[in-house]
């Protein structure tokens, strides 16, 4: 039945869905991979409307992901928009190491007291990865950037012109010092101390992702559930290419979802 939900536009790049009804939902952070646009993302944000949250999708815009700048600007906008949507319990789910970062960069927010970044992480109680976290490589990057502005599926292709600029980019001081303080924050580098997300994890990857490692991912996952004492669980597909599974197997990733949510937000703990 989704007839009553409503798309509100809270900021650029940035919708809510919601419900006619002004009951409290719990909302779900639904932050796309690197180059996605609005209405891919707004397709995994429907499986937590279905699933009886309200749902933020950001599909954040490239400069926004690689420049610290202009991600603190456009994090800042996206965080006004948000401040009056926060009312109960949230969760957070990242698509690829472009929304790992993004993500990463409102929890910086949070560490560097934004009051409604503080209440989103404060209130979080489960974190979904597709397709993340793994190694940020300039050959990663160089291909998911062939893939952004190719319009196509990312692919084990080298892209030679853009990993001279990717290696650039990377070794800008400025960026890898943000990077560094978003993987400490995330608990994938430094001490567990720094970890902001204490809660369960679940993890959607896939054999046959050319982009990240499965290994990478499975490596993070065991790292996060000894530092947080908090479950990580694992649903590893064969053959979806890249951030794919959820337009391979709709349904099936939306039942994991729903499960996850009936565990994290809905029961009564």
């Amino acid at each position: 039945a989704n007839d009553d939900v409503r798309a509100i536009k809270l900021a650029p790049y940035c919708e809510l869905l919601t419900r006619s009804n002004d009951a409290e939902r719990p909302l779900a952070i639904c932050v796309g991979w690197f180059g996605a646009s609005l209405k891919h993302v707004k397709k995994y944000a429907a499986m937590y409307v279905d699933a009886n949250c309200d749902a933020v999708a950001i599909a954040p815009p490239s400069a926004a992901m690689l420049v610290p700048a202009a991600v603190d600007a456009y994090a800042d906008v996206v965080l006004r928009a948000l401040a009056r949507h926060v009312r109960g319990k949230c969760v957070v789910h990242v698509a690829s190491n472009g929304g790992f970062i993004f993500a990463g960069n409102l929890m910086l927010k949070a560490a560097n007291g934004d009051a409604t970044a503080r209440t989103i992480f404060e209130r979080t109680k489960g974190v979904v990865f597709d397709c993340a976290p793994g190694n940020l490589r300039p050959d990663i990057v160089a291909r998911a950037f062939a893939a952004v502005v190719g319009g196509a599926s990312a692919t084990s292709e080298p892209s030679p012109y853009f990993e001279v600029f990717a290696s650039w980019l990377l070794g800008r001081r400025v960026l890898s010092e943000r990077l560094l303080r978003i993987d400490e924050l995330w608990g994938k580098a430094g001490a567990p101390e720094s970890i902001l997300l204490r809660c369960p994890s679940m993890f959607m990857y896939s054999e046959a992702d050319v982009l990240i490692s499965p290994r990478e991912i499975e490596a993070f996952a065991t790292l996060r559930q000894d530092q947080t004492g908090h479950r990580s669980t694992l649903h590893k597909y064969d053959d979806a290419g890249h951030c794919e599974i959820g337009r391979d197997d709709y349904e099936d990733y939306k039942s994991k979802v729903t499960d996850f949510l009936e565990r994290v937000v809905h029961s009564a703990a």
